[in-house]
């Protein structure tokens, strides 16, 4: 099941259904800016389609 909208917050961590994981950045204006952890690559979305795409918060890794 998605996620709501306002359950989506900076700084946090996401799973998606095909197992990719994500870490919010920011969220100005209804974008959500996000990095997969797997590469510095930023992508911007929409938070519907961005909270559509994921189904629950995990840990987010520790920073080295």
């Amino acid at each position: 099941m998605p996620l709501k909208e306002e359950d989506i917050q900076v700084g946090k961590c996401y799973k998606t259904k095909i197992q990719e994981s994500y870490k919010v950045l920011s969220i100005t204006r209804g974008i959500v800016t996000y990095q997969t952890l797997t590469s510095p690559l930023r992508i911007n979305t929409g938070v519907k389609a961005f909270a559509d795409a994921v189904y629950k918060e995990i840990r987010c890794p520790e920073q080295s």
